[in-house]
């Protein structure tokens, strides 16, 4: 199993630190801590009832920020909400990515659930599902064909020169919990990537998608999850993990059991030096328990 650690891109407060150092402390210590790769989550804009939502660093900038900090490591979004953007700026956005990371960049794609961000961004957010499917096509013929021509409900291209290509083949995740998730991960996807999904449900979830991927004639894409963890005494209400390196050792060899092969760990911090310490326990009392 490999695991990844997400960067601090949505904090309400930083503390002491600036954004700028939250993030570039984050991206050392997880460089020097052995962590596979780097994620961050997107939100372009939110009604005032979604804050939080709000103030999210846009995750494309924050990743090519970090590339040269982080040779050695992969850089992913989890989630790049697909359908509210175009899907040939994405592909164009990617592609340059890619290229100055040297062919580092997992692209994770969810559809979305914020309605009002959808509206405010002139999307549709009612045939989003429909929306990404034609857009991972459109990625897919830009990334692949020397003039791309695609014609489908919602994109029209023909003979279409997108360059740079990307300097290897991009991953796409399939991101969501759903039935509808883990159909396009199955038909599209190279990995389902669900967010703070139950033990159960998580069961569940990959015994549908090796079903459909049978079905459909494909290799088993890898099986992720992105879960928010808090290390240390007590309970933690917003982690989806908490406890003590013990206990959560515990569950996410529970979790690995029921197949999962990629973790990405959302640490609940008070602040980066917490968030470090948990980074910190997480690679040397943990990981050697559920990497083995």
């Amino acid at each position: 199993m490999q695991i990844g650690t997400f960067l601090p891109t949505y904090w309400a407060s930083y503390g002491t630190r600036t954004l700028p150092e939250a993030i570039t402390a984050t991206a050392q210590a997880a460089n020097a801590l052995g962590y596979a790769s780097l994620w961050a989550n997107d939100h372009v804009i939110a009604p005032a009832d979604q804050a939080s939502m709000g103030h999210i660093i846009e995750p494309l900038i924050t990743l090519a920020s970090v590339a040269t900090l982080v040779p050695r490591l992969a850089l992913g979004t989890s989630a790049l909400v697909l359908p509210q953007r175009h899907a040939v700026l994405v592909a164009k956005q990617v592609a340059a990515l890619d290229v100055l990371s040297g062919g580092r960049f997992i692209l994770g794609v969810g559809v979305g659930w914020l309605e009002e961000e959808f509206r405010m961004l002139g999307a549709d957010f009612a045939h989003r599902g429909a929306v990404a499917d034609e857009a991972l096509a459109v990625l897919r013929a830009l990334w692949h064909e020397p003039q791309a021509t695609f014609h489908g409900q919602y994109y029209d291209l023909t003979d279409a020169m997108c360059a740079p290509k990307p300097a290897h083949e991009v991953p796409l995740w399939m991101c969501g919990n759903t039935r509808p998730a883990i159909r396009r991960a199955a038909r599209f996807g190279d990995a389902w990537n669900p967010f703070g999904i139950g033990l159960e449900d998580f069961r569940a979830g990959v015994a549908l998608l090796r079903r459909l991927a049978e079905a459909a004639e494909r290799p088993m894409p890898t099986v992720a999850a992105h879960l928010r963890l808090w290390i240390g005494e007590g309970s933690q209400r917003d982690a989806h993990v908490a406890g003590s390196p013990e206990t959560v050792t515990a569950v996410l060899k529970e979790y690995r059991g029921a197949g999962l092969e990629y973790l990405i760990c959302d640490f609940v911090a008070d602040d980066v030096d917490d968030l470090v310490r948990q980074m910190r326990l997480m690679a040397e009392q943990i990981a050697p328990a559920v990497t083995t």
